[in-house]
């Protein structure tokens, strides 16, 4: 039963994550986390960087920080979604049949525990909630659920846009 558990616990899909946090603290303890579970991630630590990466990173999952420097989580999620919107309009596809880019998974990450904040931030087209400070497992199970969802949008779009497969 242990060695189950155990391989359950590493596998996890080959993903990208972009952590958006401005403390460093929080920084390094996701860092490890996603290093030693062996994900890639990239570490942003505004609203703004946390935008550029997005647009050049083709991340799967965004753990976001609600309460940052420069932009706001809440303000960088909006973005990213109005985005998001214009690179998936009909004008933009490259042929009929290219599919949309899977939309990012967006965690919004804060120590509040205010509903509103909640609501503000599901409003602003997060995908899920966590409070801080973050529990790994919960965190871990997020990963596998959301990750592999996106994982597999990713590569089903990878290969319906690969040539001959039209």
């Amino acid at each position: 039963q242990r060695r189950n558990k155990a391989l359950r616990e590493f596998v996890l899909p080959p993903i990208k994550v972009l952590i958006v946090e401005d403390n460093v603290i929080n920084q390094r303890i996701l860092a490890t986390f996603l290093r030693q579970k062996k994900v890639q991630y990239q570490v942003a630590s505004d609203g703004r960087e946390a935008i550029d990466k997005w647009r050049v990173g083709d991340f799967h999952l965004i753990l976001m920080d609600i309460q940052l420097p420069v932009l706001d989580g809440i303000e960088a999620t909006k973005e990213i979604r109005r985005l998001e919107g214009e690179m998936n309009a009909p004008q933009n596809a490259q042929s009929p049949l290219s599919p949309a880019r899977p939309s990012v998974i967006i965690v919004a990450l804060t120590a509040s525990v205010l509903v509103s904040d909640r609501v503000a931030a599901l409003a602003a087209g997060c995908n899920d909630f966590l409070n801080k400070p973050v529990s790994l497992p919960w965190l871990q199970r997020k990963i596998l659920e959301w990750g592999s969802m996106q994982y597999l949008l990713h590569a089903g779009s990878a290969y319906s846009t690969a040539p001959g497969t039209h």
